[in-house]
């Protein structure tokens, strides 16, 4: 296979907007790809997924997530993948979700509220850019019947919201 190519760069069009982060708002994703890794802080697996923005703007753009499968972290992940299968209309209850139940939800639209993370500071003084994280999950209007036994569940009285976590996804 060669690896020759050849481009036309004469009638392309210069874009002097800037790259950065999107504005907050709501959006349709997509999950496109995911990959098994570790946290390079801790160790601990976890699961990064690429979704893709399709729409109603800024199509084609790109936000990553990681999902924690031990440690730290793990409760909000669990959390967040039950609120990504129910705004895709999935039943979000899954006693044994794993890579056949992940694929599955790879290349479904659903909506989701994205948020403008601040740049953190690196080793040299400067400044890492913006960057949009997945804020909320919002619930499909697809009704799913779920699988789960009805049994009554006191609700946590926490005033603290699983979406406004503090969590380094990134680590």
């Amino acid at each position: 296979m060669s690896q020759d190519f050849n481009l036309d760069l004469t009638n392309v069009e210069d874009d002097d907007s800037p790259i950065g982060a999107m504005p907050a708002g709501e959006y349709e994703l997509q999950g496109s790809t995911w990959q098994h890794t570790q946290s390079k802080a801790s160790g601990n697996r976890m699961i990064k997924v690429e979704f893709d923005v399709v729409g109603p703007n800024f199509s084609g753009r790109k936000i990553w997530e990681h999902f924690m499968l031990e440690g730290n972290g793990l409760n909000i992940s669990t959390q967040k993948l039950r609120q990504w299968r129910r705004s895709m209309g999935l039943d979000p209850d899954v006693n044994a979700f794993g890579m056949e139940e992940l694929e599955s939800m790879m290349n479904v639209s659903f909506l989701a509220k994205v948020k403008v993370e601040p740049g953190t500071e690196k080793d040299d003084g400067t400044k890492y850019e913006d960057s949009n994280r997945i804020a909320s999950y919002i619930p499909s209007e697809k009704k799913v019947a779920s699988k789960k036994p009805a049994k009554t569940e006191k609700k946590s009285d926490s005033s603290e919201s699983a979406d406004d976590d503090d969590f380094d996804w990134d680590e």
